[in-house]
């Protein structure tokens, strides 16, 4: 498989607003709850470009839109060059046998009145590719590859276990032989040794059928485990893009060190030692979020000079990271101190 040999997906300037409406016989607009608010990034070819961040900022919604299950605002989203965002819906329908979705929830994604061999083979019908005996075959494959048994096919959803059901849900995802697949936290509904094993067959998938992953979760171990590079995104916005190792190693924005900090490391004398960062307050409404830099609120290097008044482009940092921090540089040199906003101060080199 060859990785980073060229964007499969190119996000430019996405926004996804969702109207506010006030009243029963007279709806009146009252505002918008800007759910993505102006977000750019890429997905190279053959890699698994993770999208981490707290509930609410957007990371789904963000999924959704690159597919058209929810319907942009404004922005382009090119897969392969065509603008999605704009396309009509009988060119969307075809283009959408090249896009799968993997969704959270392994229990409500499956349709209880059908039998597994009906869940899979539906897409297969629905783009007219294969019925009968033909369909019957594919999906014998199918199951086989995700590692179900044979006898699976006549059974229901009710009769597997959390595991089970999300690789009947990979298994419906491949039917189409897809490009991309955007993977919305398909392991996060599920225990922790049966997360490794989906984890596991993911990439094996990958490897086999050369597929592109937009990998959403907000599990950073997982994150960690699986993408090859990471965005992370706050309130609506994207704040660093870096590679995996690279960004676990070394994040240079203040919102990604604060993630970082909250993880557990099974070593105790490290786990002793290190930083933990505490964020204040609570997550600001994407109705009204805050002027400036989105994240300045809660951060400990929020500087008075511009981050309150002064929104920070995704910018290339020293080290190669994409960055959306005014003073990115002088906090990982030290030259500016974790204070509060109404304190904040830099400190001489």
């Amino acid at each position: 498989m060859n990785k980073g040999t060229g964007s499969l997906v190119e996000v430019e300037d996405l926004n996804v607003h969702f109207p506010i409406r006030h009243g029963v016989v007279i709806s009146r607009y009252i505002g918008d709850v800007r759910a993505v608010d102006g977000v750019s990034f890429d997905i190279k070819r053959g890699e698994t470009l993770g999208l981490v961040g707290e509930s609410g900022c957007g990371k789904t919604t963000t999924g959704r839109a690159i597919l058209r299950l929810v319907e942009p605002t404004s922005g382009r989203i090119l897969f392969e060059g065509n603008d999605i965002a704009q396309m009509p819906r009988k060119d969307l329908r075809r283009m959408r046998r090249r896009m799968q979705m993997v969704f959270q929830d392994p229990y409500s994604s499956l349709n209880p009145r059908q039998n597994v061999a009906n869940i899979v083979a539906e897409p297969l019908r629905v783009h007219g590719i294969a019925e009968g005996r033909e369909a019957e075959k594919r999906v014998r494959e199918l199951l086989e590859v995700v590692g179900l048994p044979k006898d699976s096919q006549n059974r229901y959803p009710h009769e597997f276990s959390g595991g089970q059901r999300q690789r009947i849900g990979l298994a419906r995802s491949l039917a189409l032989n897809p490009d991309l697949i955007v993977a919305d936290e398909p392991v996060s509904a599920l225990d922790v040794s049966i997360q490794a094993q989906i984890i596991n067959l993911l990439e094996e998938l990958q490897d086999t059928f050369d597929l592109t992953y937009l990998f959403i979760a907000h599990d950073l171990a997982v994150v960690r485990h699986i993408s090859d590079r990471v965005a992370v995104m706050y309130l609506g916005k994207i704040m660093e893009i870096a590679p995996s190792a690279h960004l676990y190693e070394r994040p240079l924005h203040p919102y990604t060190k604060a993630l970082l900090s909250a993880v557990p490391i099974p070593d105790p004398k490290v786990e002793r030692t290190r930083e933990r960062i505490l964020l204040r307050g609570d997550l600001p409404s994407s109705v009204d979020p805050p002027g400036g830099c989105r994240f300045h609120t809660r951060c400990p290097w929020a500087q008075r000079e511009r981050c309150p008044d002064e929104v920070p482009e995704l910018r290339v940092l020293d080290s190669g990271h994409l960055g959306a921090c005014h003073y990115a540089e002088d906090i990982e040199a030290g030259r500016i101190t974790t204070r509060t906003l109404d304190d904040a101060v830099v400190v001489a080199s």
